[in-house]
Protein backbone atom coordinates (compact mmCIF):
# COMPACT_ATOMS: atom_id res chain seq x y z
CA UNK A 1 0.00 0.00 0.00
CA UNK A 2 1.00 3.68 -0.81
CA UNK A 3 -0.55 6.58 -0.30
CA UNK A 4 0.05 9.86 -2.69
CA UNK A 5 -1.00 13.37 -2.84
CA UNK A 6 0.14 16.50 -4.53
CA UNK A 7 -0.64 20.53 -3.34
CA UNK A 8 -0.56 23.61 -5.79
CA UNK A 9 1.37 26.49 -5.72
CA UNK A 10 -0.07 29.87 -5.04
CA UNK A 11 0.03 33.55 -6.05
CA UNK A 12 -1.06 36.30 -3.68
CA UNK A 13 -2.47 39.05 -5.69
CA UNK A 14 -2.62 42.22 -3.44
CA UNK A 15 -1.96 41.92 0.35
CA UNK A 16 1.39 40.43 1.00
CA UNK A 17 3.18 41.63 4.27
CA UNK A 18 -0.01 43.13 5.42
CA UNK A 19 -1.76 40.21 6.00
CA UNK A 20 1.15 39.20 8.77
CA UNK A 21 -0.31 41.87 10.57
CA UNK A 22 -4.33 41.77 10.29
CA UNK A 23 -4.94 43.21 7.22
CA UNK A 24 -6.73 41.28 4.15
CA UNK A 25 -5.02 39.36 1.38
CA UNK A 26 -6.14 37.71 -2.05
CA UNK A 27 -4.83 34.75 -3.40
CA UNK A 28 -5.01 32.22 -6.14
CA UNK A 29 -4.00 28.48 -6.12
CA UNK A 30 -2.42 28.15 -10.07
CA UNK A 31 -0.84 25.14 -12.19
CA UNK A 32 2.59 24.36 -10.57
CA UNK A 33 2.79 21.15 -7.57
CA UNK A 34 4.19 19.29 -5.37
CA UNK A 35 4.01 15.47 -4.68
CA UNK A 36 4.43 13.59 -1.97
CA UNK A 37 4.04 9.64 -1.82
CA UNK A 38 3.93 7.49 1.65
CA UNK A 39 4.96 4.22 1.71
CA UNK A 40 4.59 1.82 5.18
CA UNK A 41 8.30 1.42 7.16
CA UNK A 42 8.97 0.87 10.81
CA UNK A 43 11.53 3.59 10.03
CA UNK A 44 10.39 7.11 9.84
CA UNK A 45 12.08 8.51 6.58
CA UNK A 46 11.82 11.32 3.86
CA UNK A 47 13.46 12.07 0.74
CA UNK A 48 13.32 15.26 -1.55
CA UNK A 49 14.06 15.47 -5.17
CA UNK A 50 14.29 19.08 -5.49
CA UNK A 51 16.12 20.76 -3.88
CA UNK A 52 18.16 16.80 -2.95
CA UNK A 53 18.12 15.84 0.64
CA UNK A 54 17.15 12.77 3.53
CA UNK A 55 15.94 12.76 6.73
CA UNK A 56 16.96 8.94 7.91
CA UNK A 57 18.79 7.13 10.41
CA UNK A 58 19.40 10.32 12.81
CA UNK A 59 20.53 12.56 9.80
CA UNK A 60 18.79 15.34 8.45
CA UNK A 61 18.80 17.81 5.71
CA UNK A 62 18.51 21.42 7.23
CA UNK A 63 16.21 22.37 4.67
CA UNK A 64 14.17 19.30 5.46
CA UNK A 65 14.34 19.52 9.09
CA UNK A 66 10.60 21.32 9.42
CA UNK A 67 8.88 18.87 7.33
CA UNK A 68 10.25 15.92 9.40
CA UNK A 69 9.71 17.60 12.33
CA UNK A 70 5.74 18.34 10.79
CA UNK A 71 5.69 14.48 10.21
CA UNK A 72 6.96 13.60 13.80
CA UNK A 73 4.17 15.29 15.77
CA UNK A 74 1.57 13.55 12.87
CA UNK A 75 3.15 10.07 13.59
CA UNK A 76 2.44 10.82 17.58
CA UNK A 77 -1.06 11.62 17.06
CA UNK A 78 -1.61 8.53 13.67
CA UNK A 79 0.68 6.17 14.34
CA UNK A 80 0.04 4.29 11.09
CA UNK A 81 1.37 7.41 9.60
CA UNK A 82 5.01 6.01 10.10
CA UNK A 83 6.57 5.24 7.22
CA UNK A 84 8.96 6.57 4.02
CA UNK A 85 8.21 9.72 2.50
CA UNK A 86 9.34 11.00 -1.20
CA UNK A 87 8.99 14.08 -2.41
CA UNK A 88 9.09 16.31 -5.59
CA UNK A 89 8.22 19.80 -6.39
CA UNK A 90 7.59 21.88 -9.25
CA UNK A 91 7.56 25.00 -8.14
CA UNK A 92 10.13 27.39 -7.91
CA UNK A 93 11.87 27.42 -4.33
CA UNK A 94 11.92 30.25 -1.96
CA UNK A 95 10.57 32.55 -5.07
CA UNK A 96 7.34 33.65 -3.62
CA UNK A 97 4.91 31.01 -4.77
CA UNK A 98 4.27 29.39 -1.90
CA UNK A 99 6.59 26.49 -1.92
CA UNK A 100 7.45 25.37 0.98
CA UNK A 101 3.62 25.12 1.76
CA UNK A 102 2.73 23.38 -0.75
CA UNK A 103 5.26 20.45 -0.27
CA UNK A 104 4.07 21.02 3.64
CA UNK A 105 0.34 20.66 2.47
CA UNK A 106 0.83 17.60 0.07
CA UNK A 107 3.55 15.72 2.34
CA UNK A 108 0.60 16.39 5.68
CA UNK A 109 -2.37 14.93 2.79
CA UNK A 110 0.08 11.94 2.37
CA UNK A 111 0.19 10.79 5.99
CA UNK A 112 -2.96 11.42 6.90
CA UNK A 113 -3.97 9.08 4.02
CA UNK A 114 -1.34 6.42 4.86
CA UNK A 115 -2.47 6.25 8.34
CA UNK A 116 -6.24 6.84 7.93
CA UNK A 117 -7.40 6.29 4.13
CA UNK A 118 -8.06 9.90 4.07
CA UNK A 119 -6.95 13.41 4.14
CA UNK A 120 -9.62 15.73 5.46
CA UNK A 121 -8.39 18.93 4.68
CA UNK A 122 -8.67 21.13 7.66
CA UNK A 123 -6.57 18.62 9.31
CA UNK A 124 -4.10 18.56 6.32
CA UNK A 125 -4.07 22.76 6.93
CA UNK A 126 -2.88 22.27 10.93
CA UNK A 127 -1.14 20.41 10.09
CA UNK A 128 1.29 22.20 7.53
CA UNK A 129 1.26 25.47 9.52
CA UNK A 130 3.68 23.02 11.92
CA UNK A 131 6.19 23.22 9.36
CA UNK A 132 5.57 27.23 8.41
CA UNK A 133 5.85 28.53 11.82
CA UNK A 134 9.65 26.63 12.05
CA UNK A 135 10.41 28.23 8.35
CA UNK A 136 8.64 31.53 8.80
CA UNK A 137 8.50 32.42 12.51
CA UNK A 138 5.43 34.34 12.03
CA UNK A 139 3.55 33.27 8.90
CA UNK A 140 0.36 34.90 7.90
CA UNK A 141 -1.31 31.11 7.02
CA UNK A 142 -2.01 32.45 3.67
CA UNK A 143 -0.35 30.10 1.71
CA UNK A 144 -1.17 27.07 3.23
CA UNK A 145 -4.87 27.96 3.10
CA UNK A 146 -4.12 28.76 -0.46
CA UNK A 147 -2.53 25.32 -0.79
CA UNK A 148 -5.17 22.95 1.00
CA UNK A 149 -8.19 24.24 -0.27
CA UNK A 150 -7.47 25.50 -3.63
CA UNK A 151 -9.03 27.90 -6.15
CA UNK A 152 -9.16 31.95 -4.65
CA UNK A 153 -9.28 33.02 -1.19
CA UNK A 154 -9.93 36.64 0.80
CA UNK A 155 -8.27 35.74 4.16
CA UNK A 156 -7.04 37.56 7.34
CA UNK A 157 -6.23 36.46 10.51
CA UNK A 158 -9.28 37.60 12.08
CA UNK A 159 -11.88 36.36 9.13
CA UNK A 160 -10.51 33.77 8.48
CA UNK A 161 -10.93 32.13 4.79
CA UNK A 162 -13.76 33.27 2.47
CA UNK A 163 -13.50 31.21 -0.73
CA UNK A 164 -14.20 32.99 -3.77
CA UNK A 165 -15.90 31.74 -7.05
CA UNK A 166 -14.00 32.90 -9.63
CA UNK A 167 -13.82 32.20 -13.77
CA UNK A 168 -10.15 30.92 -14.83
CA UNK A 169 -7.62 33.53 -15.52
CA UNK A 170 -3.65 33.61 -16.44
CA UNK A 171 -0.92 35.36 -15.33
CA UNK A 172 2.24 35.65 -16.32
CA UNK A 173 5.06 35.49 -13.63
CA UNK A 174 9.17 36.38 -14.24
CA UNK A 175 10.86 35.02 -11.18
CA UNK A 176 14.61 35.60 -11.03
CA UNK A 177 17.86 33.22 -10.08
CA UNK A 178 18.45 34.26 -6.65
CA UNK A 179 16.16 33.08 -3.79
CA UNK A 180 15.19 35.18 -0.72
CA UNK A 181 14.58 34.44 2.96
CA UNK A 182 10.67 34.83 3.45
CA UNK A 183 11.54 34.96 7.37
CA UNK A 184 13.73 38.42 7.02
CA UNK A 185 12.35 40.19 4.79
CA UNK A 186 8.78 39.44 7.39
CA UNK A 187 11.13 40.65 10.21
CA UNK A 188 11.78 43.69 7.73
CA UNK A 189 8.60 44.97 7.74
CA UNK A 190 7.32 44.47 11.26
CA UNK A 191 10.58 46.60 12.15
CA UNK A 192 9.32 49.04 9.69
CA UNK A 193 5.96 49.20 11.45
CA UNK A 194 7.71 49.61 15.14
CA UNK A 195 9.07 52.75 13.68
CA UNK A 196 6.60 53.89 11.79
CA UNK A 197 3.56 53.18 12.98
CA UNK A 198 1.35 55.50 11.62
CA UNK A 199 2.36 55.08 8.33
CA UNK A 200 1.75 51.21 8.50
CA UNK A 201 -1.14 51.35 9.81
CA UNK A 202 -2.72 53.88 7.51
CA UNK A 203 -1.52 51.75 4.38
CA UNK A 204 -2.99 48.46 5.78
CA UNK A 205 -6.07 49.98 6.54
CA UNK A 206 -6.20 51.27 2.54
CA UNK A 207 -4.23 47.38 1.29
CA UNK A 208 -7.35 45.96 2.77
CA UNK A 209 -9.99 48.26 1.40
CA UNK A 210 -8.59 47.64 -1.76
CA UNK A 211 -8.45 43.74 -1.09
CA UNK A 212 -12.12 43.57 -0.78
CA UNK A 213 -12.66 45.33 -3.92
CA UNK A 214 -10.46 43.14 -5.25
CA UNK A 215 -12.02 40.09 -4.23
CA UNK A 216 -15.54 41.70 -5.66
CA UNK A 217 -14.04 42.01 -9.16
CA UNK A 218 -12.37 38.99 -9.42
CA UNK A 219 -15.67 37.46 -8.54
CA UNK A 220 -17.55 39.36 -10.90
CA UNK A 221 -15.21 38.99 -13.93
CA UNK A 222 -13.99 42.53 -14.18
CA UNK A 223 -10.49 41.86 -14.28
CA UNK A 224 -9.35 45.24 -15.75
CA UNK A 225 -10.46 46.59 -12.50
CA UNK A 226 -7.87 44.68 -10.61
CA UNK A 227 -5.05 46.56 -12.26
CA UNK A 228 -5.00 49.90 -10.46
CA UNK A 229 -5.05 48.29 -7.13
CA UNK A 230 -2.36 45.94 -8.42
CA UNK A 231 0.05 49.09 -9.44
CA UNK A 232 -1.27 50.36 -5.97
CA UNK A 233 -0.09 47.56 -4.21
CA UNK A 234 3.14 47.69 -5.95
CA UNK A 235 3.79 51.52 -4.54
CA UNK A 236 2.96 50.54 -0.93
CA UNK A 237 5.73 47.39 -1.54
CA UNK A 238 7.86 49.89 -2.49
CA UNK A 239 7.33 52.31 0.61
CA UNK A 240 7.93 49.24 2.96
CA UNK A 241 10.97 48.52 1.56
CA UNK A 242 10.29 44.81 -0.01
CA UNK A 243 10.69 45.17 -3.59
CA UNK A 244 14.72 45.26 -5.44
CA UNK A 245 15.90 46.74 -8.54
CA UNK A 246 15.54 42.74 -9.89
CA UNK A 247 11.87 42.87 -8.95
CA UNK A 248 11.26 46.73 -10.48
CA UNK A 249 13.12 45.51 -13.77
CA UNK A 250 10.49 42.73 -14.29
CA UNK A 251 7.41 44.81 -12.89
CA UNK A 252 8.30 47.75 -15.73
CA UNK A 253 8.94 45.02 -18.32
CA UNK A 254 5.34 43.55 -17.95
CA UNK A 255 3.99 47.00 -17.27
CA UNK A 256 5.68 48.10 -21.06
CA UNK A 257 3.74 45.15 -22.32
CA UNK A 258 0.22 46.53 -21.13
CA UNK A 259 -0.12 44.20 -17.94
CA UNK A 260 -0.27 45.59 -14.35
CA UNK A 261 2.63 44.21 -12.16
CA UNK A 262 3.46 43.87 -8.82
CA UNK A 263 5.81 41.48 -6.84
CA UNK A 264 4.43 38.64 -5.28
CA UNK A 265 5.36 36.61 -2.16
CA UNK A 266 7.88 38.14 0.01
CA UNK A 267 9.85 40.44 -1.57
CA UNK A 268 13.47 41.24 -1.51
CA UNK A 269 13.99 38.80 -4.91
CA UNK A 270 11.66 36.34 -6.06
CA UNK A 271 9.06 36.62 -8.62
CA UNK A 272 6.96 39.10 -10.50
CA UNK A 273 3.60 38.97 -11.71
CA UNK A 274 2.04 40.50 -14.46
CA UNK A 275 -2.04 40.24 -15.62
CA UNK A 276 -3.42 41.48 -17.96
CA UNK A 277 -3.99 40.38 -22.49
CA UNK A 278 -2.30 37.50 -22.92
CA UNK A 279 -2.61 37.33 -26.83
CA UNK A 280 0.04 40.32 -26.61
CA UNK A 281 2.71 37.60 -25.48
CA UNK A 282 5.53 37.29 -23.12
CA UNK A 283 7.32 40.61 -21.54
CA UNK A 284 10.77 40.57 -22.01
CA UNK A 285 11.38 40.16 -18.72
CA UNK A 286 15.25 40.10 -17.87
CA UNK A 287 14.71 37.56 -15.33
CA UNK A 288 15.84 33.57 -15.38
CA UNK A 289 12.22 32.36 -15.89
CA UNK A 290 9.54 33.52 -17.62
CA UNK A 291 6.30 31.28 -17.08
CA UNK A 292 2.16 31.47 -17.92
CA UNK A 293 0.44 30.27 -15.25
CA UNK A 294 -3.51 29.46 -14.87
CA UNK A 295 -6.00 29.96 -12.21
CA UNK A 296 -7.75 28.94 -10.03
CA UNK A 297 -6.84 24.95 -9.52
CA UNK A 298 -8.08 22.41 -6.88
CA UNK A 299 -6.55 21.95 -4.00
CA UNK A 300 -4.91 19.62 -2.09
CA UNK A 301 -5.46 15.66 -3.84
CA UNK A 302 -4.82 12.51 -1.74
CA UNK A 303 -5.31 8.97 -2.77
CA UNK A 304 -4.26 5.50 -1.64
CA UNK A 305 -2.87 2.65 -3.65
CA UNK A 306 -3.41 -0.94 -3.04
Amino acid sequence: MRALSRAPAKVILVGEHFVVHGGRALAVSIDLWATAVAEPSPQLSLESEDPPGACRAGECAPHLRPLHAMLEDMVADHPRALGRYRLSSGIPQARGLGSSAATAVSLAAAALALAEGDAPRDDVYRYAMISERIIHGNPSGVDPAVSTYGGAILYSKSEGIRRLSVGPGELVVCCGASPRSTAAMVESVAEFRRSREGLFEALMESSSDLVARASEALESGDVASLAPIIRWHQGALRVLGVSSPELESYVAAMESSGMAAKLTGAGGGGCAIGLGDAARGDPRCPSAMIMRVHYPTGGVESWVQS
